[in-house]
C-alpha cells in the first residue's frame, strides 16, 4: 500500500448517505470492543444524521471525504471554536488505510487551517481505551491534556481525553 495515491475532497449535502456509510462501517469495526452496540448506534443517530451533517455543512464546519485510489476510506471534520482554536470534531479511516500516512496528511490539513486561520491550537476528544487513536495523535504532535466524563443521554456517557496540538509555540 505504499504507493496508494489519496486525495481530501470537500463533501457537500450529496456525499451524506456516504459519510453515513463510512460511519456504519468503521464504528461497528473500531468500536465493538470499546462500546456497546446500543451506544454505537445511538452516537451514530445523534452525530451523523442527515439533519445533523446539513446543519454542520450550512454552519461552517468542513466535511472532508477521503479518497484513497478511487474510493472514499474515510471522513473528517473540523471547525473555528471558541478559545481561538480548531476543534477537529471527527477523523475516521477504514481499517485497511490506518497503516498509511493518511491520518498524519488529514491531521497536517487541520494544522494548517488552524494556522491560515490565526489560531492557537486545535483539539480534540478520544477514547479513552482507543489507544491507537491515542498513539496517532501524540506521534502527530497532540498531548493529552484533560480528562472528560460527558454524559450524552440515554445513560450513556462519553468518557474521554481532550488531547491538543498547539499551532503556536
Amino acid at each position: 500500500m505504499a504507493d496508494m495515491q489519496h486525495i481530501f475532497r470537500q463533501a457537500d449535502i450529496e456525499d451524506i448517505a456516504e459519510i453515513q456509510a463510512l460511519a456504519r462501517r468503521i464504528w461497528d469495526e473500531a468500536f465493538s470492543e470499546i462500546l456497546s452496540e446500543e451506544q454505537i448506534n445511538y452516537m451514530l443517530q445523534m452525530m451523523y444524521s442527515e439533519k445533523v451533517i446539513t446543519k454542520e455543512l450550512l454552519s461552517g464546519t468542513v466535511w472532508e471525504l477521503i479518497v484513497a485510489n478511487g474510493k472514499p476510506c474515510g471522513y473528517l471534520s473540523y471547525v473555528l471554536a471558541e478559545d481561538n482554536s480548531v476543534k477537529l470534531s471527527k477523523l475516521y479511516i477504514e481499517k485497511d488505510f490506518r497503516v498509511t500516512a493518511i491520518a498524519s496528511g488529514a491531521l497536517g490539513r487541520v494544522k494548517q487551517y488552524a494556522a491560515r486561520n490565526g489560531r492557537d491550537y486545535v483539539f480534540l476528544t478520544v477514547n479513552k481505551n482507543n489507544k491507537t487513536a491515542i498513539r496517532a495523535y501524540e506521534k502527530n504532535g497532540f498531548a493529552i491534556t484533560a480528562s472528560v466524563v460527558t454524559d450524552i443521554g440515554r445513560g450513556f456517557v462519553m468518557d474521554d481525553y481532550i488531547m491538543k496540538y498547539f499551532v503556536k509555540p
